[in-house]
Order: C-alpha cells, then structure tokens, then sequence
C-alpha cells in the first residue's frame, strides 16, 4: 500500500520535472518575460498533475476490476471443477520442481480451505 503509494510518486515527480522543465526551458528560450514562463511552468506544472492523478486512479480501478473479475472466476472453476483446479496446481508445483507425491500433498491439503486455495490460485497462476 505505501510502497505503491511511494512508487507512483517517485513516477510522478519524475515526469513532472522532466516536462516542467522542458516547457520551462522552451519558453525561457524563446526570450520571453520571466512572468510567462512562471506562469506557463506553474501551468504545465498543475496540468501534468492531474493527468497524472487522473491516469493513476484509472490505472488502478482497471487492475482492481481485473483481479475481481479473475478472482470471482476461479472461485467459479475451484466450485465446478475441484479436481481440475488441484491438478492444474499440482502440475505447476511439478513444473516447479515438487516431485508429484509431494505437490499432490501440499495442494490436496490447501484445496481443503476454499477461501486460501483461491488466493492461492490467484498468486500462482496470474
């Protein structure tokens, strides 16, 4: 939560500078009055922040629809095909490097918790 708040920040702020700058750059370039460039750095300064904000909060809202949906369809999967859905965790823990007896232990145990198994799924298959 705060990591990802910290790494939309950084992002953020980096962008913004690079852009902020560059406008500032252009129009101190271009020979202008130092207030236009104040006013047009302060302009393009406010305008990359809600854009940036804007791109985000719809960013996340797609990725947190994506997960439900995604969640809502392997719960869907664990309830009408059970024994698929363990043995499609049973071959990747295989692919992994489990031996079988071993992945069907771990997952038959897990499978047991609907609840975990589905977060669990989640995990490992996205």
């Amino acid at each position: 939560a705060f990591g990802e708040f910290v790494k939309v920040m950084v992002f953020g702020g980096l962008d913004g500078i690079i852009t902020t700058f560059a406008v500032v750059a252009s129009i101190a370039g271009a020979d202008l009055k130092i207030e236009v460039v104040l006013v047009l750095g302060f302009s393009n300064l406010l305008g990359d922040g809600v854009s940036m904000a804007f791109g985000e909060y719809i960013s996340a809202d797609a990725e947190q629809k994506f997960v439900s949906m995604e969640r809502d369809r392997e719960a869907w999967e664990l309830q009408n095909d059970p024994e698929g859905e363990v043995k499609e965790m049973v071959d990747l823990y295989v692919k992994k490097g489990f031996d079988r007896a071993d992945a069907e232990t771990v997952i038959n145990t897990m499978s047991k918790y609907d609840k975990f198994f589905v977060d669990h799924m989640m995990t490992e298959e996205l």
